[in-house]
């Protein structure tokens, strides 16, 4: 029988099933999973932490429910508030804040983006390390159209994954990207059928999970801080992180599989 846990709202949903992957679904299929601050500020960043905590969970896949993954922040309930706030420093803390907390996981996630991913959503997308996109997917910043700049740490985020200067462009025009154009890009990892998402993404996270989630942990917060450091400095971060998962029952299992000549059984500890 499955094992599978449910927390989160009825604007999103979140499960963990037996093999340790850890759903996150946005759950507005009506406004195209638009954000509400309820979801930005407390729910999210809550399922982010309980993610991290929860040693169960391997890896994390965030996706929409319908024919869009996130539209960005819903715009009738947020920007009234966005224009009748007076401290723009703490507009701003309101509004980055979930794109950290998925940023922080220290765990692979993976963006199953199965529609538009635009503003912030975008940004989810581009904060997860690994992207597989529907043919129906598209991204788009249209942020300057509305005559403001991005938001939802956009800024960062896209320049670390595609050329600056195509970011630039993408983010100074507000132009949509296509999926096929993600992955010329490099913004995507995979594009499938809309009917083969599900089944894509799952394959790959299953691979993920059966991984040793020490070293994958210690893999992700290295390549994360990668542009931050000089080559000592990185040198140093995996000496170290080599150093935790030489104590670790993962390792040896994986020298036993090696002089077995078997796979190795990882067990993620």
């Amino acid at each position: 029988m499955t094992d599978v846990t449910q927390l989160g709202s009825s604007d999103i949903l979140y499960e963990v099933d037996e093999l340790g992957i850890a759903t996150i679904t946005l759950s507005r299929p009506d406004t195209l999973n638009a954000l509400t601050t309820e979801m930005l500020t407390a729910t999210l960043p809550a399922l982010c932490r309980e993610v991290t905590d929860d040693d169960r969970v391997k890896v994390v896949v965030i996706t929409g429910a319908g024919r869009g993954f996130c539209s960005g922040a819903d715009v009738k309930e947020r920007i009234p508030k966005v224009v009748e706030a007076a401290d723009a420093t703490t507009l701003e803390r309101a509004v980055g804040a979930f794109v950290q907390s998925v940023w922080s996981i220290p765990k692979p996630v993976i963006a199953a983006v199965n529609g538009v991913a635009g503003g912030g959503g975008m940004s989810i997308a581009c904060a997860a390390d690994f992207r597989f996109l529907a043919h129906s997917a598209t991204f788009v910043a249209a942020f300057v159209r509305r005559g403001m700049m991005p938001d939802s740490g956009l800024t960062y985020l896209l320049p670390r994954l595609i050329p600056r200067s195509r970011a630039a462009r993408i983010l100074m025009t507000g132009a949509t990207v296509t999926p096929d154009e993600a992955l010329q890009l490099g913004l995507a990892d995979e594009v499938v059928p809309d009917a083969e998402l599900s089944n894509a993404v799952h394959e790959f996270a299953a691979q993920l999970a059966a991984g040793p989630a020490v070293a994958l942990s210690f893999t992700k917060r290295a390549i994360q801080r990668s542009d931050q450091l000089t080559l000592e400095g990185q040198l140093e971060f995996e000496s170290w992180g080599q150093h935790i998962c030489f104590k670790t029952a993962d390792f040896a299992e994986g020298l036993a599989a090696f002089a077995e000549r078997r796979t190795p059984v990882f067990k993620g500890r």
